[in-house]
């Protein structure tokens, strides 16, 4: 019986080198639940003699978050939430928008 041959591997993840010399880790995380939008694990690892090493370990942490379900499944803001296209009232936009830098304010059940 032939063997099969082993299915060529692609590598999850980029490591682009950017102009100022820097390098950027986009690991693929998903579909955003809120936006609907592709969702990546983004992060920029600055020039230096160890730079490449640096950002295949980052590179290696977002793999290993995205594998086990740990990465964030939205970049919506609770300030985007309160403010944006949420449902609610006038007045609760309002009072969200103008507290919203303020420590310990709560909405009902949530705490800002």
């Amino acid at each position: 019986m032939p063997t099969r041959s082993k299915a060529r591997c692609r590598s999850r993840g980029e490591i682009e080198t950017l102009p100022s010399g820097s390098l950027r880790v986009r690991v693929y995380a998903g579909i955003d639940s809120v936006s609907k939008k592709r969702n990546y694990l983004v992060e920029t690892e600055p020039t230096g003699p160890a730079a490449a090493q640096q950002a295949e370990q980052v590179r290696t942490r977002f793999l290993n978050e995205v594998d086990e379900k740990r990465n964030p499944k939205t970049k919506a803001t609770v300030d985007g939430f309160w403010t944006g296209t949420s449902t609610l009232s006038t007045s609760m936009k309002r009072r969200a928008s103008a507290t919203r830098d303020k420590p310990g304010v709560t909405f009902g059940r949530f705490s800002v």
